[in-house]
């Protein structure tokens, strides 16, 4: 296999190494990306990870140390490339988005951008840097604190029918029970996320991994690490870079559209149906939860089932802001979702 190289810095087959990509130099100094390079000792593909594009979801950093912690070089075929934190100025104020007065803050909505916001600059760095490398990529997306998410997406209308393919296959191969279909053609993840722009632009097939949330402790959260991993070395089984065959399920919830279901007031998220009605169907106007005034505890607002779905975002109680994340309800109505074999 040979050596990989990664913004000039040599890796040689069977070892691995931390690479620093430059990013641009803000006030209080460099920013960069740190990515975790493990150079396989034999022929095959690189897989490239990415999280935390959103500067809040720090819970599938851990997933990237877990699974970068379970590979052998030496056995490897292919390379991994890791990002473990992809947006760190997000990161550092604990926010989805950059805080700057960008017109364009949220890095994964900004790929292909000629701008020169950091959001513009970071992604810039992954697409010349990483994607040129990357023949499969897992991007990671996981709930903020009190709240889940929960499918493996995969982008159906690139323009190469074969791309989509080879990502719903990933994306089956992930092991986990619901798959989201997207489209970046239309509706709200255009083709300058991460999956959109790698497909469209580089013909890389991928997914994005959405398996867990914080603040459901300690056992429930090493469970979703665990899921994880689980499903990362299925990927990669699938793509021939370890041994053994990818962990398939019987049936897989398949969503097409879905609810998202949140208050339309701030307060303390009161849940009716909570993590154990993940995966269970509801029918409109079921009341899945409760907004109370922290102050005057007076309820100031009620969630209800727009229609009947299934849930597969769910949340506990905790502090929410308008619209904040509760649930999703994968839309059992519209003909196209349910559960299939494959």
């Amino acid at each position: 296999m040979p050596d990989l190289v990664l913004a000039g810095t040599r890796i040689a087959a069977g070892t691995r190494a931390v690479v620093r990509l430059p990013v641009a130099h803000d006030l209080t100094g460099p920013v960069d990306i740190v990515t975790h390079g493990v150079a396989g000792r034999h022929d095959g593909p690189t897989l490239l990870l990415l999280s935390m594009l959103h500067g809040n979801e720090w819970f599938s950093a851990l997933v990237v140390r877990a699974i970068v912690d379970r590979l052998d070089p030496a056995t490897l075929r292919g390379h991994v490339l890791a990002v473990p934190v992809a947006n760190a100025p997000a990161m550092l104020t604990h926010t989805r988005c950059i805080q700057d007065d960008a017109d364009e803050p949220d890095a994964n909505r900004t790929f292909g951008g000629p701008y020169q916001w950091l959001s513009n600059q970071v992604t810039r760095a992954i697409s010349d840097h990483l994607f040129p490398l990357a023949s499969a990529i897992i991007d990671y997306h996981v709930g903020d604190w009190g709240a889940t998410m929960a499918d493996v997406s995969w982008v159906s209308d690139f323009s190469d029918p074969a791309v989509s393919a080879r990502s719903r296959a990933l994306a089956v191969a992930y092991g986990f029970p619901v798959l989201h279909s997207l489209t970046i053609h239309s509706g709200l993840r255009g083709p300058r996320t991460s999956l959109g722009f790698a497909g469209e632009r580089f013909g890389i097939p991928g997914v994005v991994a959405e398996v867990g949330g914080l603040g459901f402790g300690e056992a429930q959260e090493q469970a979703w690490i665990a899921r994880n991993v689980e499903g990362t070395l299925g990927v990669m089984r699938a793509l021939g870079m370890i041994d053994g065959a990818p962990p398939l399920l019987d049936r897989y919830l398949e969503v097409h559209d879905y609810w998202r279901v949140g208050p339309k007031a701030g307060g303390y998220l009161e849940p009716v149906m909570g993590l154990d009605r993940q995966f269970t169907d509801v029918h409109k106007g079921d009341l899945m939860a409760r907004v109370i005034d922290p102050r005057t505890f007076d309820i100031v607002d009620e969630v209800h089932a727009p229609g009947h779905g299934t849930i597969f975002y769910a949340c506990r109680a905790h502090m929410i802001r308008p619209g904040g994340w509760a649930y999703g309800v994968a839309n059992r109505e519209d003909g196209r979702t349910g559960w299939v074999t494959t």
